[in-house]
């Protein structure tokens, strides 16, 4: 997010849910922060699309982390079909998305299945399953 954002969002995990009388109690909820309007929501309330960006996101995060941690060096990434809730702007970031990140972790390739051709042209290679 960082690379087609800026820091303009900031996500984070709790553990902690508050409840109807305004106590604490153990919980699992994603929740990001919009710098630009200041406004923090939870991951449950945001759209299809908002939800492909902060799980694409995090996986990512993910990944890149335990790749650096573990001194594993991951060679390929792949993801199925993750864009289709974006509209067609926020899918050209995605694939910004997709190639910072394969840069940062040093990766040589994604699989990625799609169904939006204007996507397939923003692929280096196209595997079509129709002609094989």
């Amino acid at each position: 997010m960082l690379s087609c954002y800026g820091p303009r969002f900031t996500v984070s995990i709790r553990t902690q849910v508050e409840t109807a009388k305004g106590e604490a109690r153990e919980g699992f909820d994603v929740v990001v922060f919009d710098a630009e309007t200041e406004d923090e929501k939870s991951v449950s309330t945001m759209s299809g699309g908002e939800r492909v960006w902060i799980n694409e996101a995090l996986t990512r995060a993910i990944a890149l982390y335990l790749a650096k941690e573990s001194g594993q060096q991951y060679q390929t990434l792949f993801t199925d079909e993750a864009d289709g809730p974006l509209d067609p702007e926020r899918k050209r970031m995605f694939m910004t998305m997709k190639r910072e990140v394969l840069r940062i972790g040093g990766y040589h390739r994604e699989f990625f299945i799609s169904q939006t051709p204007e996507l397939w042209e923003m692929a280096d290679e196209i595997i079509s399953i129709k002609e094989l």
